[in-house]
């Protein structure tokens, strides 16, 4: 077996892989839109989100549980079960 022969069977193949794995890896992330950068303009739509809906006059939704056996007020790290 050439020298040839032994980098085409050993050193050629693992290159490959390691190039196919790399582009798999780069290419998603330079096919994306681009980052928002502070002092850029916000180009995208405004997304509504807050911890208090009464505060932004939103409708708030409360789901009120009433434990099953009616004593809502023991259990906690020092509960009695």
């Amino acid at each position: 077996m050439s020298v040839v022969q032994t980098v085409l069977a050993f050193v050629v193949p693992p290159v490959v892989i390691y190039v196919v794995v790399a582009l798999l890896t780069i290419a998603p992330k330079t096919a994306k839109r681009p980052r928002y950068r502070t002092g850029e303009k916000w180009g995208y739509e405004p997304v509504l989100w807050t911890a208090n809906p009464e505060g932004a006059h939103l409708p708030a939704h409360v789901e009120h549980i009433e434990p099953a056996d009616g004593a809502g007020t023991t259990g906690g790290a020092r509960g009695h079960w």
